[in-house]
């Protein structure tokens, strides 16, 4: 007969073995996603802004140590294209920033792309009106980004798309606008699939080998006792 302590024990192994193997699909789309911006989205800005900032739930990588793997670009105003970004972003833990000198009253819209902390890239926009204060004299603005042109632009649904791909998968997460989700990556459904067959696998394999203690002793139990000796 199987000995409570050693039937406990591959019970608590085959609980053991199904948690760590389902434990890589509960992180498998932990993207960052935007939390709070400076202007928030939507808002109305009447005083002189120098710079807009951006703050996720987790780490933003900075890949080139001095900001370049994050894109910030201020465009407008309204239907204008025109770039108001006067330098590159800089990275500092989960906030992105970029300086900024604005130019007429109007709709602005900052886009924005990072490499969130699991490596993956996410980008998205979001918009604040401008109202300048009396006297301020309006900046004139660029026709192209003043870190390079940007590849990033809104799409007619409002999400951002671009073309800087991640170097696993080549596929690039987007978040709708104002979105406070984590943003699911197109591969990661194939990948979540995967992880949930092994994990499946692992436990069947923990099951059969619980199976076969206890077939085991049970027959170990029932051996009739041998004879004695005369």
């Amino acid at each position: 007969m199987i000995r409570p302590r050693a039937l406990g024990a591959s019970i608590a192994a085959l609980g053991l073995a199904a948690a760590l193997a389902l434990l890589p699909a509960a992180g498998a789309t932990a993207h960052d996603y935007l939390v709070s911006s400076d202007p928030a989205a939507d808002s109305t800005v009447s005083t002189a802004l120098d710079k807009v900032s951006l703050t996720f739930n987790d780490r933003v990588l900075d890949l080139s140590g001095d900001g370049s793997s994050s894109l910030v670009t201020v465009t407008g105003p309204d239907a204008s294209t025109r770039h108001f970004e006067t330098g590159c972003a800089t990275t500092a833990d989960t906030t992105v920033s970029a300086p900024v000198a604005l130019g007429g009253a109007g709709k602005y819209t900052i886009t924005y792309q990072i490499v969130s902390a699991d490596g993956h890239t996410v980008s998205n926009s979001l918009a604040f009106s401008y109202q300048p204060p009396a006297g301020a004299t309006p900046a004139e603005g660029t026709e192209s980004s003043a870190c390079g042109t940007s590849s990033a632009a809104p799409t007619p649904s409002g999400e951002v798309t671009t073309q800087a791909t991640d170097p696993a998968a080549g596929v690039v997460p987007t978040e709708s606008a104002g979105s406070s989700k984590p943003i699911a990556k197109a591969g990661d459904s194939n990948n979540l699939g995967l992880v949930i067959g092994i994990a499946v696998g692992i436990v069947v394999l923990a099951i059969i080998g619980v199976l076969i203690v206890v077939l085991t002793s049970r027959r170990r139990g029932s051996k009739p006792d041998e004879p004695s000796g005369v």
